[in-house]
């Protein structure tokens, strides 16, 4: 994951921590960023949605997103996604969190489409 995202396996022995903090996409700090470079946050966030939403293991899928564009998405049985988009920035979750249920400014700018580009998902 992270700036490891396309890194031959056996290249990985050779990573320092350097490396592994420098996210392409999110200043997150050392401790998370490691975490998105090892996937260890994949494994958190399936564990996050598996008992926050009392999902089974076969409503949820793990993808990889490189843009950092789309934080969350839940599909419907119709078929149709509700996807939630924005910045590559902490600052708007953790700012939820702290002002549960409402919204606050962020001090986020909003989501440009128009230099978003491409939305691309990839399997772990």
């Amino acid at each position: 994951g992270g700036p490891f995202r396309y890194t031959d396996i056996a290249e990985l022995e050779q990573v320092t921590p350097a490396q592994a903090i420098a996210h392409p996409n999110w200043s997150m700090g050392p401790k998370i960023s490691v975490d998105s470079a090892t996937m260890m946050n994949k494994g958190l966030e399936y564990i996050e949605a598996k008992w926050l939403f009392n999902a089974a293991r076969e409503q949820l899928k793990v993808v990889i997103h490189p843009q950092s564009v789309i934080h969350s998405m839940v599909q419907y049985r119709d078929g149709s996604v509700l996807a939630q988009m924005g910045e590559a920035d902490m600052a708007t979750p953790i700012a939820l969190t702290m002002s549960y249920p409402s919204r606050v400014e962020a001090g986020v700018k909003p989501l440009d489409f128009t230099k978003v580009g491409e939305l691309t998902f990839l399997q772990p």
